[in-house]
C-alpha cells in the first residue's frame, strides 16, 4: 500500500511538480472529493473535504506505478491555466451559435502552452481558461484497485479533518 498523506502535505508537491513541467498533466474528480491527478511520469489519488470554496482538508498519495486508469487518463485533453484574450472571448460568444466554430476555437486555445502558477501570480492576466478536468460520479468501475485505495483514503482524509478541525468534524461525522 502506497504512503498515505495529509492533502497539505502532498498538494504543495504536486503543484511543484506542476510548476517545474506544466505540460502532460490530467485531473479527474468527483462531486464527492475524489481526485486523481495525472502527470507524465507521476500520478497521485486524493480525497478532498472541503472547508469552503478555497480550502480544503484531506488526504493523498502518490500512485506507485503506472496502470490502465492513469494510462487510459493520460489520453485525455490536457490540463492548465491559459491566459485569454479578450479577443479569445469576443471569438468564443460570437461562435456560440455555431457549436462547429465553438469546437475549434476551444482547440487552438487548448494547444496553447499552459501558463506556471508563478505567472499568474505576477499579476496582468485578466482571462485564465482553467482546466480541463475531467468528472465522473464516483470512481466505480476505474478498477479495485483506485477503490481500494479510495477507502483508504476516506479513512485518513476523516482523520485529518477530525484532527485539524474537532469541532466542525462533530457537526458532520
Amino acid at each position: 500500500m502506497p504512503k498515505i498523506e495529509p492533502a497539505d502535505e502532498i498538494v504543495p508537491r504536486i503543484l511543484k511538480r506542476y510548476s517545474e513541467s506544466p505540460r502532460g498533466w490530467r485531473i479527474m474528480s468527483t462531486p464527492v472529493g475524489d481526485m486523481l491527478v495525472v502527470g507524465r511520469d507521476s500520478a497521485f489519488q486524493l480525497k478532498l473535504i472541503p472547508l469552503n470554496p478555497r480550502e480544503y482538508t484531506g488526504a493523498g498519495t502518490e500512485l506507485p506505478e503506472s496502470n490502465d486508469v492513469t494510462d487510459s487518463i493520460r489520453t485525455s485533453p490536457e490540463f492548465g491555466f491559459r491566459n485569454l484574450a479578450q479577443t479569445d472571448i469576443e471569438a468564443l460568444v460570437e461562435s456560440m451559435s455555431k457549436p462547429e466554430l465553438v469546437q475549434q476555437q476551444l482547440q487552438d486555445i487548448l494547444r496553447r502552452d499552459p501558463l506556471l502558477p508563478a505567472e499568474i501570480e505576477k499579476g496582468g492576466i485578466n482571462h485564465l481558461l482553467t482546466g480541463p478536468v475531467l468528472t465522473r460520479p464516483n470512481l466505480q468501475g476505474l478498477g479495485p484497485d483506485i477503490l481500494k485505495l479510495r477507502s483508504s483514503l476516506e479513512r485518513s482524509a476523516n482523520r485529518v479533518f477530525r484532527k485539524k478541525y474537532p469541532m466542525r468534524a462533530g457537526m458532520y461525522f
